[in-house]
């Protein structure tokens, strides 16, 4: 039980080290619970301040706290602001030289240390534990605690043995920290790391500031180039892409028309994708191209969009990578490209390693739902990860925003495509079908003879493009299944059958829902206006500039210094004084001692030059 004293000392650090009014949900409690010496598991999807909960606790706790995370970037991210705001931090990875490490440990076993950041390697190590036994340990955070578990979506062998920690330090608190957590995978966590009695705190996975959006692939570099059209030039955005060669080309294609991108991807070198994500970090790059390589350290609060050129493979890698936009609160878009093609992809590699493949296969048709089926967004994502969603309409998806409907003819047209399917034996793919179903006069069909089938010419008042689209569609809807091989052929699935004759499968439309989404209705959908007016833009931009000169300077993220959040709100204020600048969200007194006078004479001559 925590008492008024530590109770107290959070909360001042909160708003004096760290410049924020209040705590977001569940981190208040789950400082409360660290300072009382009860193990935790925390599961705060991505912005919801996860990395908080053990920062406080670890600045007013006496001790050191030892925090396992997977990724050199995020460490040295997280240390750097920790170092910023006066919180003595180190990190101890393979990035540092031997007289690195010795002045470390030194400040180490000298308790200068609040908090240490170290992998789950280094952690294991046998001299290393010993080493821990030395010091005054305040408690253990296991962050990306999901990699613990094979059902997460980024298992690490390592972290199953962390288990050793409470065999090693059975009085010392230990607490795991994750932004995606299933509760089958929350059970997992807790088990692995031996948690005695332990307080589980799962926030809420709706994060309304997320505008969630699923578009089929046509063409995606025209695509990506409409879609950017959408945001202001110098928002910061990343784009995933499932292939190396992917993110170099399109990396390319949109340095031509004006960006500044970078491809991030682990056919680079070390140095290059360190290079790449600083120059990211410190916005002197708009725009990151990347695999999944560029991935769990990613801590930058203010991307305004993340674009899928390619389906994730579960839910979990997307709510994951998609929850990277938007950490500051403000409105940011997730947009999910994707094809039939992908689904290919994934089906493949999953036969391929071969294990796990049933719970795999159905995550991936998780996956599959949500992008094809005409569902929100936001509830497919809340229920997958076990929450229910009360809201009938979020106002934050293409579906809710009424920006996708199936066509009135869904149904029928749906049944021709499954009529010609069988009527050509199964044995064509999908481009084929769909010359057959708009009469096509190609040799080919005049020589098979399929011509003369009465599916010829069935959908005729539609392009060959829109109806294979159709058949990608029924595809990822279960009703048509493609086999492998070189040469792919379509073919009806068992609900194929259902939805042709639903009576003789005692079925009724309501057990076979099908939905046909029109190309060319769906590419004329309107966007609602992304542009906060509630603040002076041309400033943010001033502010913006200066922060990212600062942040070069000092070779830090720029989110560090500042986020976007505390900007607009500069932009919206306009403080002139010292004390006006601390009421700026965000802002402590260690930032306004650091930050504060450059900003102040940046929005004074700004006011200077404007008049106001």
């Amino acid at each position: 039980m925590t008492t008024n004293t530590q109770h107290n000392l959070a909360v001042e650090a909160l708003h004096q080290v760290w410049g924020y009014s209040e705590f977001r949900p569940l981190q208040q409690e789950t400082i409360e619970a660290i300072q009382a010496g009860t193990d935790t598991l925390t599961v705060l999807p991505t912005g919801g301040g996860k990395s908080l909960c053990y920062q406080i606790p670890a600045a007013v706790m006496q001790g050191t706290a030892i925090i396992i995370s997977p990724l050199i970037s995020l460490m040295e991210d997280q240390v750097k602001s920790l170092q910023l705001l006066g919180v003595p931090a180190a990190f101890l990875n393979s990035s540092l030289n031997g007289d690195q490490v010795r002045r470390i440990k030194s400040d180490f076993f000298n308790s200068r240390l609040k908090l240490l950041y170290v992998s789950p390697e280094r952690l294991l190590l046998d001299h290393f534990l010993e080493e821990l036994k030395q010091v005054h340990i305040s408690f253990f955070a296991v962050d990306e605690a999901h990699c613990i578990s094979q059902w997460g979506h980024d298992f690490r062998p390592e972290y199953t043995k962390l288990r050793t920690l409470r065999e090693t330090f059975p009085d010392v608190g230990i607490h795991g920290f994750t932004a995606t957590a299933p509760p089958e995978v929350q059970r997992e966590i807790m088990g692995q790391l031996a948690l005695r009695d332990a307080q589980l705190f799962v926030g809420s996975y709706h994060r309304p500031n997320l505008f969630y959006r699923a578009v089929r692939r046509n063409k995606f570099n025209k695509q990506l180039l409409d879609i950017l059209k959408q945001f202001h030039r110098g928002d910061m955005g990343i784009v995933y892409c499932l292939t190396r060669r992917e993110t170099e080309s399109i990396a390319a294609v949109l340095r031509e028309q004006g960006y500044k991108a970078l491809p991030y991807h682990a056919g680079l070198s070390q140095e290059q994708r360190k290079r790449n994500q600083d120059l990211f970090s410190q916005e002197q790059v708009q725009i990151i191209v990347a695999t999944v390589a560029f991935g769990m350290g990613i801590d930058q609060s203010n991307v305004r969009f993340v674009i899928h050129n390619g389906m994730p493979r579960t839910l979990s890698h997307y709510q994951q990578e998609a929850g990277r936009a938007g950490r500051d609160g403000l409105p940011a878009h997730c947009i999910l490209v994707f094809s039939a093609k992908d689904i290919q992809f994934w089906k493949r590699m999953i036969e391929e390693e071969g294990v796990l493949v049933g719970p795999r296969t159905a995550q991936l048709q998780d996956i599959i739902n949500y992008a094809t089926q005409l569902k929100c967004r936001h509830r497919v994502l809340i229920e997958y990860f076990g929450q229910a969603f009360e809201k009938a309409n979020c106002g934050s998806c293409d579906i809710c925003l009424g920006e996708v409907e199936s066509i009135g003819e869904a149904r029928t047209y749906s049944r021709m495509i499954l009529s010609a399917v069988l009527k050509l034996r199964q044995t064509f793919g999908g481009a084929y079908i769909s010359q057959v179903l708009t009469g096509s006069k190609d040799q080919k069909v005049m020589r098979n003879g399929h011509d003369q089938l009465s599916v010829h010419g069935l959908l005729k008042d539609f392009s060959q493009h829109q109806v294979h689209d159709w058949i990608n569609q029924l595809e990822s809807q279960g009703y048509l299944a493609r086999s492998t091989g070189e040469y792919p052929v379509i073919k009806v699935a068992g609900p194929g059958f259902w939805l042709l004759r639903p009576e003789k499968y005692e079925k009724s439309e309501k057990d076979v829902p099908v939905f046909l989404i029109e190309t060319r209705r769906q590419a004329k959908a309107k966007r609602p206006a992304i542009t906060d007016t509630s603040f002076d833009h041309a400033l943010f931009d001033v502010l913006r500039e200066k922060r990212m000169e600062i942040a070069t300077r000092l070779g830090v993220p720029a989110f560090i210094v500042f986020g976007d959040r505390s900007l607009q709100d500069m932009a919206r204020v306009k403080p002139t004084s010292r004390e006006e600048f601390l009421r700026v969200f965000g802002v402590g007194q260690a930032k306004l001692e650091k930050f504060g006078e450059p900003m102040l004479v940046a929005i004074r001559e700004y006011q200077a030059k404007n008049g106001s």
